[in-house]
Formats: C-alpha cells, structure tokens, sequence
C-alpha cells in the first residue's frame, strides 16, 4: 500500500526505540488533530499486519508498535525515507568496528544493522571483510548463531587498532583543533558523524585534560617532540586512561617491563602517569607505565643534533650511510655529501626503527601526498628500506618520513646548486642584444652563464653547452627548446623562461647533470667565515688533542669500571673532565642501556656529554688484555681499543655536528685501519682530513 509524508511520521515515532506515545503526543508532534490519527492508525493497521507487526492501543497508556527488531528493521527499511547519512561501504564497515572496540560483551547484528540502517546480511558480509583486515592487527571476530559478534585480541593490539583509526581517518588538524579548544560535551546529532564517531573511541573531556597536564610536564619530557608526536602522546594517554577505566589493561612479560624501566623514558613516564592518576582518581598499573615508555621511546623528536649526541649505534650510522648510498646509487643523485641528510636521517631512524619493533602505531598525515609528488623516489626507498631492514614490515607512513628527508635534499640541491647557461639570440643588434642579458641577469639570477649569438650559430653550438635558448625571433627548432621574448623583457616573460627551466629540471636525474656548475652562494662571505670558525675550531682542537695510551689491564683494573676510573683520571689530570667518579658513573649507566662493541671490529666506542666534561676530547685506549663487552648488535665481544668521545653538556650545535661526525667516521674501514695501528699521528692526521672536508662542505666552501 502506499504511505503517506504523514503517515511515515507517525511510523518513525512509533518505531522509536525506548519511547512511549500517547495519541495526543502523536499529535502534538504531526500538527494534526487527535481524531486524524485515530483515523490514520486505523488506515496503518493493514500495513502493520504485512510486517507480521500488532498496533497495541489501550486507553490511558498510550499506543504501542510490538514485534521482533528484525520485524521492526524490515518496515523501516521498507517504508521510511532513508534521508539519513548514506555510508559507503568502508565507512560503514568503519562504524561497525568502533562498535566492536567500545563493546564490552557480543554485539547483536541486528542492532548493526538497524543502527546503520542496512540488512543483516549486508552487516555480515561487511565481518567477512572486516576479518581480513584484522588479521594482520593480531585481531579476530568470533560470531556465532544467537550469540552475536565479539572483537578478539589483546588490549594492545585493541589500543594499535583504534590508533590506527585516527591515525588514518582524522588528520593531525582535526585532533589539535579538539585538544586545543574546550569542546562541551557530544550531542547525538554530533555523533552522527565519522569524525565524532572515532572520537567516540576517546572521550573528548579526557583529551583536553590529558593535554593540559602533559602542558605543565612538558618541560620533563626527554626530548622535545614533533607536533605529530605530541599529538600521539596526548592520544595514547587518553585512550590508557579510557580503557583502564573500563577495565581494560594492557599486559607485558616481566623481562620486557624490566628492560624499560632501566631507560632514561621511564621516570619520566611515571611522573606523567602519577599526573594522571592525580587528574582522573585512579589507579594505573605498572604495565600502563610501561606501555608510555614505549611511546616515549618511540616519538619523534622536533630537533635533531642538541639531542642525538651520545644515542646513535655503529650499526644505526651504518644503515643510515647504506641507504642513502643505495637512494644515491639508484637516482644520480649525489646525496651523501649533504651531511644535514645523514644527520637528519640518522635522528630519524633510531625511534623509527624502536615503533617499528615494537609495532607501534606510525601516524604521518601527509603520506598520500608524498606518494603523489615523490612517486619514483617513493618506490626507490621503500626497496632500499627492504633490503636494509629484510625482517621488518615498513609501512607507508613510515616510508613517507624517509621520503621527506631525502626530497627535501633534492630540493636543496637545487636551490642551493642548480645554476643554468643560456643562448641569447637577438636580431636586432648588439645593443638590444646586450640590454636583454642584462634584463635577465638582473630577473634570473639563477642563470649565470649567458652567451650572445646570431640565429645562423644557434645548429652549432653543441646541446650539451647549455639549458636554454632565449630568442627575440622565431627559430628553426621545435617549440619546446627555446623561449620567445622581447628584448625589454616583460614579467610574464620571465615567468616563462623559469617555467621553461623548471620543467627542464623537474626530473630527479636533472640535478645530477646540473649541480655542478659552479659552487654555492647562498650564504653572504661573512657568515661563511663565522662558519668556517667555529667549525673549524671545533675540529683542530679536537684533532690536536687526540692522544693514544696503553693500558695493562690485569690485576685491579681487569674490570671495566675499575679500568674506566683510570682512565676518567687520566682525563681529568689532563683537564678534560672535572670528576672522574661522575664521568664513570655516567659512561657505565650508558653501556648498561645498549652495546657500545663496534661489531666486526675489536673497538668498543664511550661517549656521552656530560655537566662534568670541560671540553670536548677523542681518545684511544689500547689494551693488553681483552674486555668483554656487549656490541651494538646484542653480542658479547672481546674488545682490545676502547674509543672514548665526549663532548660538555652545554656545547654549541657546531661542536655537537663534529662529534657526530667523528662517530660516522668510526664504521668505516678506512678509519678503523688507521685506528689499528695505534699510531697518534696517523690517527689525528687522518681525522684531522676528514673534518677539514666535512667543515668546507658544512660552510660552503668545497671546491
């Protein structure tokens, strides 16, 4: 039978869930009399007995529509407009799974489906879907006929599939667009919404106050973290609070809660979850101060070099070296002397890899784009990152930041390298002819090399000597090699010549051909000097101060602390270190924590800055009997040359670039066969070169 607008009314009313009404209420509600819908439930009736539905009224108490949900959820599909929010097919399979998350018991697919409004059966083949996307997340569905469906897994791998969902669903603006401003409580309309409906998952209020507490221990934090990494921080934080509340709690073996409780992280994630305890009244397991540890260890940080010195492995230095050797390998482009690359690269991977390995949930907004603008460079580094890392599973996300780092090289190459070489030709003499080189010396610096010829030369000149050709007449050649303009040079003609050269370069094998024709000029001469100084300065006082010592280390000093005094002593009698008891307690602290053996070698490399060192020093201690130590790769090693870096705790980013440019050096097998030979001179030259290279390159002076 046909319904009416009015009728649909009457019907929407009557199926609303936990809801009464009486024939005036109706009404009230339709804008009719109470007589019209008598006569419009009378008319219902029929419709009602089609659904295998009963029409209840009794006087007093109102009308009532009986029957099963399913019964219910078929007329609804059936005779009411669906004006309500179409999902499509990942979106609703996305609302099905923040249900899943938030349920506590098995959830019913009819109240799926009525709650998105589809059929069962459409509910149950989005699980069948749903299924192989869980898999890999360490998730299942258990469902079962009259039982429903129920999430399985562990409640962290729970707390990695919601951060997952916001991860890939809202962006880094929408969540600090929440935390930053004091969003009242959600509406039901509000929750209609996919954005509303993950943020569900956390409770807004528990964000915002999270973010303001974690604001008053910011300044306890390790390291000073990157936006994206804040954000994840204030998430995680959050959603622990959330499930903990809801009884849900995280679990770790013992041997894994021991190892991070021994890392600089886990004071201070204790101080911020005894802020929370505070804030929110509860009490949280050990477990859950472990689980933040993870994520401290695991952020990104927002600086790199005041930070890193004294973190990075040999094996890590090595990696970072080998991929960007593979990426320059694979492109032609010469990546690896752009040591703001290895540098930035090298900060990057350490907590890389840690999320990694510890499957933490990797957020990075922008990897779509980066796919789209980098595709080749995107599939390069993902290879690379394969070979490199054959054991671990790298996603996008993460493949993305390696992408940034090594685009944002590229584009530096080509600010601060590309230079271009013009023909002018100009029929109308050699006065225009010199007017229109001037004009564009003047409005295209970036072109440094201008040549002035007739059009009868232009066939002559081999392509190879220049970039463009810029004419004042039409030329025998095809369009695309040459630009037309007029001896004045108007702006939009210069526009064009550097759309012309940009699309000339755009290619990522374009910056090899051109990068060096002449040498930087970004910086002014004076800053180059100031640079050069301080570089410099770092560099001959480190090299000069090189020294190389012998130990016997039997008797007293055949352990390694009792060998570290010594040697700290030594240094302080030299006045490099103020106190040796400190500096020993620090060094040893540090090897506790990971392995300082350099594997494939016999050396073990200390280093650390520290409140009690003077200045900073590189020495070598060659020893009579082996040591046993742990390496960088976990095993025990004998070591025979310890290599000892450190630099004072306030020392200028300068100093900071040398010293981590001194434990690059120590992978390579050039070095470590100088350094086997225990010759101080040969130590210190060899060093000594190599900064020099490095100072000119970081100021803008290599030739």
């Amino acid at each position: 039978m046909g319904v009416s607008a009015r009728q649909r009314e009457i019907i929407e009313l009557l199926l609303q869930e936990n809801k009464s009404w009486t024939v005036a209420g109706i009404a009230a509600q339709v804008r009719v009399s109470a007589r019209t819908i008598h006569r419009e439930l009378d008319s219902l009736e029929r419709l009602f007995r089609q659904y295998r539905l009963d029409l209840v009224r009794k006087a007093g108490s109102g009308v009532e529509l009986r029957g099963t949900d399913e019964q219910k959820q078929e007329l609804r599909l059936d005779v009411l407009p669906q004006a309500t929010t179409a999902y499509t097919v990942e979106q609703r399979q996305l609302m099905i799974l923040c249900a899943l998350l938030e349920a506590t018991e098995p959830v019913k697919l009819i109240t799926l489906a009525i709650d998105l409004k589809v059929t069962k059966a459409t509910i149950s083949h989005d699980l069948d879907e749903l299924e192989g996307k869980l898999a890999p997340m360490d998730l299942s569905l258990l469902r079962k006929r009259g039982y429903g469906v129920e999430l399985l897994g562990s409640e962290s791998a729970k707390r990695r599939m919601i951060s997952r969902l916001i991860a890939d669903h809202l962006d880094d603006n929408e969540l600090i667009g929440l935390i930053r401003d004091n969003i009242q409580h959600k509406t039901l309309h509000a929750a209609n919404s996919l954005t509303e409906r993950l943020l569900e998952l956390i409770n807004k209020e528990k964000l915002i106050k999270v973010e303001k507490a974690l604001v008053q221990l910011e300044h306890d934090l390790p390291y000073p973290l990157a936006d994206s990494a804040y954000i994840g921080l204030v998430t995680h934080l959050a959603l622990t609070v959330e499930r903990v509340q809801k009884g849900e709690n995280i679990s770790f073996d013992e041997k894994t809660l021991t190892e991070l409780s021994q890392t600089p992280e886990y004071p201070i994630a204790q101080k911020i979850m005894s802020r929370v305890e505070e804030l929110f009244q509860i009490q949280m397991p050990s477990a859950e101060i472990g689980y933040i540890t993870m994520h401290l260890r695991g952020a990104k940080l927002r600086h790199s070099q005041e930070d890193w010195f004294g973190t990075a492995t040999a094996e890590l230095m090595d990696a970072t070296q080998r991929l960007i050797q593979i990426c320059e390998d694979r492109l032609g482009i010469p990546l690896a002397r752009d040591r703001s690359l290895y540098h930035g690269l090298l900060m990057h991977l350490e907590p890389a890899l840690y999320r990694l390995q510890a499957k933490l949930e990797i957020r990075n907004p922008l990897v779509k784009q980066i796919q789209s603008q980098y595709q080749e460079l995107f599939e390069v580094v993902r290879e690379a990152v394969a070979a490199l890392f054959p054991d671990l599973e790298v996603p996008d996300e993460e493949i993305g930041y390696l992408v940034m780092h090594i685009g944002a090289a590229a584009e530096r190459m080509k600010q601060e390298w590309q230079r271009y070489r013009a023909l002018v030709v100009c029929s109308s003499g050699i006065g225009s002819s010199q007017i229109l080189a001037m004009r564009i010396k003047k409005e295209i610096p970036e072109i440094v090399s201008l040549k002035n010829l007739s059009a009868f030369d232009v066939g002559r000149i081999p392509k190879s000597d220049y970039d463009v050709i810029i004419s004042t007449i039409p030329l025998p050649l095809p369009g695309q090699d040459y630009v037309i303009v007029s001896p004045l040079l108007t702006p939009e003609e210069r526009e064009k010549i550097k759309a012309h050269l940009h699309y000339r370069s755009a290619g990522m094998e374009d910056i090899a051909s051109h990068a060096w024709i002449v040498a930087k000029e970004s910086k002014s001469s004076l800053r180059q000097l100031q640079d050069l100084h301080l570089y410099t300065g770092y560099s001959s006082q480190l090299a000069a101060g090189i020294r190389v010592y012998e130990w016997d280390n039997t008797g007293e000093l055949k352990t390694v602390p009792n060998l570290l005094r010594q040697i700290c002593s030594e240094l302080k009698r030299r006045g490099t270190i103020q106190d040796e008891e400190v500096v020993t307690r620090k060094l040893l602290q540090r090897e506790r924590l990971g392995g300082l053996g350099i594997p494939g070698t016999s050396f073990a490399l200390f280093h650390g800055k520290y409140e009690e060192v003077a200045q900073h020093s590189f020495t070598v201690h060659k020893l009579r009997q082996p040591v046993y130590l742990r390496s960088m790769d976990g095993q025990e090693m004998p070591v025979r040359m310890i290599l000892l870096l450190l630099g004072p705790h306030d020392m200028r980013k300068e100093g900071l670039e040398i010293l981590s440019e001194i434990s690059s050096m120590l992978i390579e097998d050039e070095v470590q066969a100088v350094l086997a030979k225990s010759e101080e001179k040969s130590i210190a030259d060899e060093i000594a070169r190599r900064l020099l290279v490095f100072c000119l390159n970081k100021t803008g002076l290599e030739r």
